[in-house]
């Protein structure tokens, strides 16, 4: 998921994909890489949640959802089995090594990079808003993303109020320097729409 901070760039890519029984899909921007190089709508979409699964089924995918992280989809995928070789499209960046998990259990990937986050101008209205002393909600959905927010607002006036979707978000997000951080009881969309509740609710009360 890209933020004001970054920009989805799609790569053009070869993907080998003789032998494969499903596509891995990580997010909904994989699932837009996937398609813009390859008309098969035939393999099953295994999705790491319910978000990204949705975004497949439109797009024309039978699709099952995972637990709403890559680790937990690699052990998902290990344990109901089924599957020898799988086609992978992903970021250019990663906080899970799928291939590698995949591999101990003898599931070759065809791993293929079909998109970036490539880093863009912060705004005028967002670097105002820095500057005053308003607390500000920053959901944070990677560790990418959360580097990328340390290096445009680091020394912040405004009092920054983190949702990090996981541990290691949050341990990227310490850089901020933040008023508050909350994790996600979950890394999916409705537990991070919880945290921030959670952040408004708490910021209200202070």
């Amino acid at each position: 998921m890209a933020s004001p901070l970054t920009e989805t760039r799609y790569l053009d890519a070869a993907m080998e994909l003789t032998g494969c029984t499903a596509v891995i899909f990580t997010s909904a921007n994989a699932v837009t890489g996937f398609c813009r190089l390859s008309p098969r709508r035939d393999l099953e979409a295994l999705c790491v949640g319910a978000r990204t699964a949705e975004v497949a089924r439109r797009a024309g995918f039978a699709a099952s959802e995972g637990p709403g992280d890559a680790e937990g989809l690699a052990r998902q995928i290990v344990t109901n089995g089924g599957h020898r070789r799988l086609v992978y499209p992903h970021g250019a960046e990663i906080a899970f090594d799928m291939e590698g998990q995949l591999a101990k259990a003898g599931i070759d990937l065809v791993s293929t990079i079909v998109y970036d986050q490539v880093p863009c101008r912060a705004d005028d209205r967002l670097l105002a808003a820095l500057g005053a002393g308003t607390p500000l909600l920053l959901p944070l959905f990677s560790p990418a993303s959360a580097r990328r927010a340390a290096e445009v607002m680091a020394g912040a006036r405004a009092p920054l109020l983190v949702a990090a979707m996981s541990e290691r978000v949050a341990k990227a997000a310490l850089a901020l320097d933040p008023a508050a951080m909350r994790i996600a009881a979950r890394p999916d969309a409705p537990a991070m729409l919880a945290t921030l509740g959670a952040l408004i609710a708490a910021s209200g009360s202070a």
